[in-house]
């Protein structure tokens, strides 16, 4: 006896998957720097004249070019001089005047001194004798300088990163059905049942 068997088909299902993956986006956009500074009145520049002080008294004096009192004061001092000179002079002539007794020819000495005229002197000089005579005293100029400073106003304004990440997006689709069959083979069956 035939025993009736069963085919059974059977396809398997299959799903699909479909993703999407759109790109990522970073913008940043340049930060806002504003510098400041005030620049008013930077340097200012002072500066003390330099003074020159000649003192040429001494040179001038050497020259005979000098002022009244100092001429009269010299001239003081020469005749002084002159004075005692001509008392000393006087004084021997009486000392040589008491002995003419002794006839050493006192009078013919003393005619012969005072009739001879004293021999003329010259000399070369230079004016100013010496560079000590012209005095020099230099005070050099003085000079400052001030220069503020102001510190620099720094703004920075930052701006933050725009980033837009899209949402990835996989959606699952089916690719292929399921499906499955049953066939009776080797005899007749009754399917009225």
């Amino acid at each position: 006896m035939r025993l009736p068997s069963l085919d059974i088909q059977a396809t398997d299902a299959y799903i699909g998957l479909r993703s999407t993956r759109p790109d990522m986006r970073i913008r940043q956009q340049s930060a806002d720097l504003q510098i400041h500074q005030e620049h008013v009145g930077l340097i200012e520049i002072s500066k003390t004249a330099s003074k020159l002080f000649i003192d040429q008294t001494q040179a001038f004096a050497e020259a005979n070019l000098k002022t009244p009192l100092r001429m009269a004061s010299d001239f003081l001092k020469k005749t002084e001089s002159h004075v005692a000179e001509y008392l000393a002079k006087t004084v021997q002539q009486g000392n040589q005047m008491m002995r003419i007794e002794n006839g050493n020819g006192a009078l013919a000495q003393i005619a012969k001194a005072k009739g001879e005229r004293p021999p003329v002197q010259t000399t070369f000089a230079n004016m100013p004798r010496s560079m000590s005579s012209v005095k020099f005293d230099y005070q050099p100029s003085e000079i400052s300088v001030n220069a503020p400073f102001k510190e620099a106003e720094i703004t920075v304004n930052r701006r933050a990163p725009q980033i837009e990440i899209p949402k990835w997006q996989t959606e699952a689709y089916m690719r292929q059905k399921n499906q499955i069959s049953f066939q009776a083979v080797g005899v007749n069956v009754n399917r009225s049942l």
